[in-house]
């Protein structure tokens, strides 16, 4: 579902009802014929594009004709790249891109320069916007040039997911640090959770391939993203900091004394999942946050197991911390662009402009009050809406529709449920989650230059393949500690001093 301005009945209401009241788009009065702005939009199949409602309160607002084509998600880089090599453009362009191929774009003249537009004629992205997001747009060959802007998400809070009914009949308390985890996911694995008198649950499953050192389990170590410099102004790649041989052990003991799935080494992309849900595991924490309480997923574990209950739990925190400190990229989700050639270049820079205020992103992501929403708090951020208004909702709006996934003070964009229950559940785990969660915006190593080519020269020296087996083969007992650690120092370490040293020489996020 998306968001809209509050309107009465499904006629919308030309004046904002939430954000700010100054420079945005409202040309309902306007006398002039509406302009025509084309555009590529990658949207969700169910959004209807033609006679859609929302879509013509959007043109009401900014006096436009708006002409979208849409491909299919999966055939939009396909269709794309068509488009930018026919050299028949439409106005305004969503990328989905902030790599290779949109500063290939930009650098053969067919994405328009948007950094005086942004100085003089963008004051809702001006006011928006931060440095560091910013910062994915620049193209560096092009003197750090802004030919796009970013579409950014404010992301739920990450979080642990157990199972609750097992932490009870167990009388547990939902885990806060490593240590208590550890003991949770070994009462999970020993003493019979399920109650079924049968030795056939674990703790947890770790996934090796997508959930590796992911941030809502190493939060509780002494880790830091590489691009991360310590107090003292120094980088590290994780495995050279003194946390991820605290981690590593951790991992292993788990193992060895039979909390963890046994054949967690074979789990491939969500099979974590799969796992739980089918009650073989009391913990899921690959990509989980606060909204999937109220997720299909809970659903899905109550239909193997009727009384199944679930809680959340923070992301781990070091002993003695208040809270967890948890790494975040700023959250993109695709950019922006204008054509070059575009003969309504004006008319198009209003049109991304307004994307950066409530009322626009409202409107497109929640829609229209009577339609698609019954009731929307701006300050809460939460939408009450049927199921007919749902179904509604899937055809007119789109988070993927909106021009910011966010609001103007960076809060997100909106929460939508059909029941109260499952708002109130969202609302007590948001706070609860919220007060134990400290967010570390930082800037990834993708945006250092030269990082790409050194980390290629790194890949196919075959180092990786050979560190994923080393430390498999350690936490699964196969090879010593000594064994492991000689080879983190002496070999992995030494080979990434390159890609270390142009970081370094970076001096990103000081």
């Amino acid at each position: 579902c998306g968001q809209g301005a509050e309107v009465e009945d499904e006629t919308p209401s030309s004046k904002p009802t939430t954000g700010t009241e100054d420079n945005v788009g409202d040309n309902n009065d306007s006398q002039e014929e509406p302009v025509t702005l084309t555009m590529i939009q990658r949207l969700n199949a169910e959004f209807v594009v033609e006679d859609n409602p929302i879509i013509e309160e959007l043109g009401k607002r900014l006096n436009i004709n708006l002409e979208m084509e849409a491909p299919p998600i999966n055939n939009y880089a396909d269709r794309l790249n068509i488009v930018m090599a026919s050299g028949e453009l439409p106005d305004i362009i969503f990328l989905n891109n902030m790599a290779v191929l949109y500063q290939d774009w930009a650098e053969d003249g067919l994405l328009l320069q948007l950094d005086e537009y942004f100085e003089s004629s963008m004051p809702n992205a001006k006011a928006v916007l931060t440095e560091q997001e910013l910062t994915y747009v620049q193209i560096a060959s092009l003197d750090n040039g802004m030919y796009s802007v970013p579409r950014v998400q404010t992301k739920d809070y990450d979080v642990i997911i157990y199972r609750k009914d097992w932490l009870d009949k167990l009388q547990l308390e939902v885990p806060q640090t490593p240590e208590e985890f550890a003991n949770v996911m070994l009462a999970f694995s020993k003493e019979d959770p399920d109650g079924n008198g049968a030795d056939d649950t674990f703790g947890w499953s770790y996934n090796r391939v997508f959930g590796h050192l992911y941030r809502n389990i190493t939060s509780g170590f002494e880790f830091r993203p590489a691009t991360v410099p310590d107090e003292n102004g120094n980088y590290e790649i994780m495995q050279a900091q003194e946390g991820y041989m605290v981690y590593v052990d951790w991992l292993r003991d788990m193992y060895l004394n039979g909390a963890m799935d046994p054949e967690w080494y074979l789990t491939k992309m969500y099979e974590d999942d799969d796992k739980f849900v089918a009650a073989k595991s009391g913990a899921i924490y690959n990509q989980k946050t606060v909204n999937h309480i109220v997720a299909a997923a809970i659903t899905e574990v109550k239909n193997v197991d009727p009384n199944a209950e679930l809680v959340l739990g923070p992301p781990l925190r070091k002993e003695g911390d208040a809270s967890s400190n948890v790494y975040y990229n700023p959250q993109m989700w695709g950019n922006y662009a204008i054509n070059a050639e575009s003969a309504n270049i004006e008319k198009a820079i209003e049109f991304l402009d307004y994307g950066y205020t409530n009322e626009c992103n409202e409107l497109l992501n929640l829609g229209i009050e009577g339609l698609t929403y019954t009731s929307f708090d701006p300050e809460t951020r939460i939408a009450s809406l049927t199921e007919e208004q749902s179904k509604a909702a899937s055809q007119y709006t789109s988070a993927y529709a909106t021009m910011n996934y966010q609001t103007v003070d960076k809060r997100k964009l909106m929460n939508a449920f059909i029941s109260v229950e499952d708002q109130k559940i969202y609302e007590e785990a948001n706070a609860d989650i919220g007060a134990k969660t400290n967010q570390v915006i930082y800037l990834p190593t993708s945006l250092v230059a030269g990082t790409n080519e050194a980390l290629v020269k790194i890949t196919d020296s075959g180092i990786i393949t050979k560190y994923d087996e080393y430390e498999t083969k350690y936490i699964c007992d196969q090879i010593s500690r000594e064994d492991f650690v000689n080879f983190i120092e002496n070999e992995y370490v030494p080979a990434h001093e390159e890609y270390m040293n142009i970081i370094r020489e970076s001096g990103i996020n000081k």
